[in-house]
């Protein structure tokens, strides 16, 4: 009697559709290869690009799609042990860096296409293999140079510095459009503050957040963001920062810190924001939410004698 392995091999492809409708997009899929010798299956070897066209052909071969198949690679992979990763989990990456999937179908949004490069795709993959939620803003960056401050912006950037080398507190009542997210964020990056916090009442708002953090930090690749939607998890940042000394701005919202039972609310969560060692706490919009004997007792936890 013959035994035969109902494991097969799997490998992640990326190809490209060379037309006006996919210009500029990827595709990261996922296939099976029949080849059982791991020892040779290089990334773009032979029979990994033969199972991963096979793959491609079955939707594609029907339509008279022509395509360029531009990487392949095994999924399986050493650290601290034979481990394995997937295509969702390379696209969770992605869409946790900023990078913005392709819509073709409104009805049908679950789709592997991202408006991207092969090269950040690679560092995409690389960084699952890394145990990392996304990547650097640097890594993502195309052509971005650095953002040209208006007079008034620079005068509550330097006062603020000027303000952190003494005190420990700094106010800004400016209007809206004054550009308190970027201005706030080049505070951080010329004060090289380690741990920074973003709080505030409105949740809706870290998208922004994130976009800014990557016109400031684009070129610096020893800081990273987080947040429950974006960029990387306060675990895996906190984890990183005492590994390799990484700096990181976390997102969180009042509401959710309140919910804490180390404050008095409902629920056993945060433990570990509030033990984090805070070099700086933004309160963005600091006149919502933090008045209240909640919101008074999140910022008593908070702040530790050294955070400004």
């Amino acid at each position: 009697m013959k035994y035969f392995s109902s494991l097969k091999l799997k490998l992640i492809y990326v190809f490209r559709i060379n037309d006006a409708a996919h210009e500029g997009c990827l595709k990261i899929g996922e296939a099976t290869c029949d080849d059982e010798n791991v020892i040779g299956l290089a990334p773009n070897s032979k029979p990994l690009n033969e199972a991963a066209r096979k793959r491609i052909n079955q939707y594609t071969q029907t339509a008279g799609i022509r395509y360029d198949l531009l990487h392949t690679e095994l999924t399986l992979y050493n650290r601290g042990g034979l481990r394995s990763f997937n295509d969702k989990e390379v696209h969770a990456v992605l869409e946790r860096s900023g990078v913005k999937r392709k819509v073709f179908d409104k009805e049908n949004k679950a789709n592997e296409w991202f408006i991207t490069t092969l090269d950040v795709v690679k560092r995409a993959i690389a960084a699952v293999k890394e145990g990392k939620d996304s990547l650097s803003p640097g890594e993502v960056a195309h052509g971005r140079s650095s953002i040209v401050f208006r007079p008034e912006q620079c005068e509550a950037i330097e006062k603020t510095e000027k303000q952190f080398r003494k005190g420990n507190q700094m106010l800004w009542n400016a209007k809206m459009r004054f550009g308190k997210t970027l201005s706030a964020l080049q505070v951080v990056k010329d004060m090289d503050f380690k741990r920074t916090l973003i709080l505030t009442h409105r949740p809706v708002v870290d998208s922004g957040w994130f976009e800014d953090f990557g016109k400031i930090f684009y070129d610096r690749n020893n800081f990273a963001y987080g947040s429950k939607n974006n960029g990387e998890s306060h675990e895996s940042l906190e984890r990183r920062a005492k590994a390799d000394g990484l700096h990181y701005v976390y997102f969180v919202s009042m509401q959710d810190l309140r919910g804490s039972e180390l404050v008095g609310g409902n629920f056993d969560k945060n433990n570990e924001v509030f033990a984090t060692p805070w070099d700086l706490i933004i309160v963005d919009e600091a006149h919502e939410g933090t008045q209240t004997e909640l919101g008074k007792a999140v910022m008593a936890e908070l702040v530790k004698d050294d955070t400004k």
